[in-house]
């Protein structure tokens, strides 16, 4: 059968490289569409006229999906199905009269026990994973057991990104196109996040945690060298690629540097970084760590938002990091539930002391179904009118949380970068914050983005200047 996939911005999308690799691989065809590229995907989409469209979809995306998918609908009577973060943790998206299923969690194994079936012409209805209408009704199927053996999964197919040129080039790392997952899950529990719900859907179906072995990682990436000569760096995008056995993540970095030997950057835990991971880390190439603070407070980064992390531990792995020549990145997120000007403040005190090279902030929206959602929504943090419609796409531009001081503390966000940069005095920032000149901060945070992407990212400035700037600018207004 034929799938078409359609999502909305130029991020290559791992899920989609995942579910579509699979679906080749079981002898289907696949195609893609993407949004920000096309002057008419409804129309696009219509007249490819595919057996299935697909969405892979967060939240923020949502009021997209629906008003593509309520166009295609229109002129489309085949199969129209969602899955993602969205619909696996809010599915009363069935609900939607456009869709005629949706997949919660894992979708591989999933997708491909689909599409057999509509393509013998049997009923799909009872597909695990899925939530599907079925003779006016809705039947509802559990998840099946998480898959446990990663590597029995094809390896990404990147191809389906390749008919955009945008995607053609290796030095275009900021699109994502180049990352590489070694494994999957999540122990940890942030408010923030959803692996805490993720974990419940799955809970007495398989290990949360799961890794790739070291031979088929470095196979993948050979090939990838293989198909792109010019291939000169990696994403490693699991959640924390540090978490234990501490013994394959030594095994795998020699092995890197043995085979691969080319520049990449990971995700970590401050309180999982010490000086013999980073000083292995180093000798393997790492060009950036990327660390969440979320809050300089104690308080809200730890009671509210439950990242467990002391300040101790924070400035203890910057300083490691740093000291080895290798880059940092902090994840910050600004206006949590019982956020002021001063609890803000602390967040940009702390960047400012462990001098990242990178300040990523974004502002907390709660999405349905995470813990912090509940914690807001039961505390008042809300307004009662508030819906998952009222979730814009970007994390940077706006939070519905209720809170003194908003415009200042979303200031402080928008120039929390520079501030850090410049080592800007807090009381000249917080004059600054205070002044009506928000589009002129937008600006200011959107340079900030593109600069601070390419810094991470070991990306040449003028090249992707040209090519990206004004893709990258564009959602963050």
């Amino acid at each position: 059968m034929r799938v078409l996939f359609i999502q909305k911005d130029i991020f290559a999308k791992p899920a989609i490289m995942s579910l579509s690799a699979a679906l080749e691989a079981a002898g289907h065809e696949c195609d893609l569409t993407i949004h920000d590229l096309e002057r008419d995907t409804v129309g696009k989409a219509v007249d490819a006229d595919p057996d299935i469209i697909a969405f892979s979809i967060t939240t923020g995306e949502y009021p997209w999906m629906k008003a593509i998918g309520e166009g295609i609908r229109r002129h489309f009577r085949k199969s129209i199905i969602c899955g993602g973060a969205h619909p696996t943790f809010y599915p009363d998206l069935i609900n939607d009269g456009y869709l005629d299923a949706i997949c919660i969690g894992e979708g591989e194994e999933a997708m491909v026990d689909f599409v057999d079936t509509l393509q013998k012409g049997s009923d799909p209805s009872r597909v695990r994973n899925f939530i599907v209408r079925s003779n006016g009704g809705i039947r509802r199927n559990e998840p099946r057991p998480l898959i446990a053996d990663l590597d029995s999964l094809p390896f990404f197919n990147r191809r389906i990104y390749r008919k955009y040129s945008i995607f053609r080039d290796s030095s275009n790392v900021l699109l994502y196109n180049n990352v590489v997952m070694t494994g999957r899950g999540c122990p940890y529990d942030c408010s923030f996040c959803f692996n805490k719900i993720y974990n419940t859907i799955y809970r007495g179906k398989g290990e949360v945690y799961r890794r790739r072995s070291v031979t088929s990682i470095i196979k993948e990436i050979s090939l990838m060298q293989e198909g792109d000569p010019q291939l000169k760096f990696i994403t490693f995008d699991d959640d924390i690629f540090t978490l234990p056995p501490r013994e394959w993540i030594f095994e795998f970095l020699a092995a890197y540097r043995k085979e691969i030997g080319i520049p990449f950057k990971i995700n970590s835990r401050a309180n999982l970084i010490d000086a013999e991971l980073v000083e292995a880390l180093g000798d393997a190439g790492c060009h950036a760590v990327k660390i969440g603070i979320e809050s300089g407070n104690d308080e809200i980064r730890n009671k509210i938002l439950k990242k467990r992390i002391t300040r101790e531990e924070i400035v203890s792995a910057a300083s490691l990091i740093r000291n080895r020549g290798i880059r940092l990145q902090t994840f910050n997120i600004m206006g949590s539930p019982g956020e002021t000007v001063e609890t803000a403040m602390e967040t940009f005190y702390l960047n400012r002391a462990i001098r990242p090279d990178f300040v990523w902030c974004s502002l907390m929206n709660p999405y349905p179904g995470t813990e912090i959602y509940d914690y807001a929504r039961s505390n008042g943090y809300l307004e009662n009118s508030f819906v998952v419609n009222s979730i814009g796409y970007s994390y940077f531009t706006d939070t519905p949380i209720k809170m003194p001081n908003k415009r200042s503390i979303i200031n402080l966000q928008r120039l929390i970068y520079f501030a850090v940069f410049f080592r800007v005095p807090g009381v000249l920032l917080k004059l600054l914050i205070r002044l009506p000149l928000s589009a002129l901060y937008r600006l200011i945070f959107g340079i900030g983005l593109f600069v601070g992407l390419k810094r991470i990212n070991k990306a040449g400035f003028s090249r992707i200047f040209r090519r990206h700037f004004f893709h990258l600018v564009r959602y963050n207004f």
